[in-house]
């Protein structure tokens, strides 16, 4: 009996600390009207008819300029793997940085799902869909020598950066931004979301989650967590390292978040 008691504790503080945050609603944003992103699918359609308020998600411009945005390392150009999108193109062996900056249109009462869509093919190939040994698809980090052995290095692929910043919404003593924490998928380990690598390929997708932001707690670099609020901003960028052994494009539309909202919690770009 005594070891069950603390069990019991145990439970209903998890049951009325989940009924605390009053109703939860799959949410996801991006840069730009989140109902037209280039990625959306079955599932984000899902989202955009229970949450009207994605169609009221432009941060770009007027009367909010500047608070979300993508700045890409060149030109936009055709993108090699999805027909009719437009992306920044980064050849092997040259360094390069994006970057975004994403509202949040509701309080996250989850950890975030930070989704990267990808482009990464072999150098200098003209399609994703490879006949030849030396075109197509390919990962980030993997080298093939001429004898065709596969190597693979972890310092040559891409890392990212994921940090918060107070919007006109955040709490009490928010004030300063703080990076996030990485959740592995593997082991759920706790990784700051700082300079932290990860491997791409070809056209598919790749998910890093971000843990949910507690009040005042540590935050990697020495900075300190708060909870996030509708109209706070995430900022993503991602390094390319000059060894970089691909082809690699992102665009606007590349990286979206994805969490679960609380209810009436909503900020919009419009009335």
């Amino acid at each position: 009996m005594e070891l069950i008691r603390p069990l019991i504790v145990v439970l209903l503080f998890v049951v009325t600390g989940s009924q605390a945050y009053g109703g939860g609603r799959p949410e996801f944003d991006a840069v730009g009207n989140d109902s037209l992103n280039y990625f959306n699918d079955a599932v984000t359609a899902l989202v955009l008819t229970a949450n009207p308020w994605n169609t009221k998600s432009d941060f770009t411009g007027n009367p909010f300029p500047g608070m979300e945005y993508f700045n890409p390392p060149v030109q936009l150009t055709g993108d090699l793997c999805h027909d009719g999108y437009r992306s920044a193109y980064t050849q092997w062996r040259r360094p390069a940085r994006y970057e975004w900056r994403i509202v949040l249109q509701m309080d996250p009462q989850s950890d975030l799902d930070i989704s990267i869509k990808q482009c990464v093919v072999k150098h200098s190939s003209t399609t994703v869909f490879g006949k030849d040994p030396w075109e197509g698809g390919d990962q980030t980090g993997r080298y093939q020598l001429t004898d065709g052995t596969s190597v693979f290095i972890p310092g040559a692929n891409p890392s990212i950066t994921v940090e918060a910043n107070p919007g006109p919404n955040a709490v009490l003593g928010f004030t300063s931004p703080f990076i996030l924490t990485c959740r592995s998928q593997g082991g759920i380990n706790d990784l700051p979301l700082a300079r932290l690598p990860y491997t791409g390929t070809g056209i598919w997708n790749r998910s890093l989650v971000a843990r949910m932001p507690e009040h005042q707690r540590a935050a990697p670099n020495q900075g300190v967590e708060y909870p996030l609020s509708a109209g706070d901003t995430i900022r993503i960028t991602i390094d390319i390292p000059f060894l970089n052994s691909v082809d690699i494009r992102y665009g606007r539309d590349n990286v979206t978040l994805r969490y679960l909202g609380v209810n009436n919690t909503i900020f919009t770009d419009s009335d």
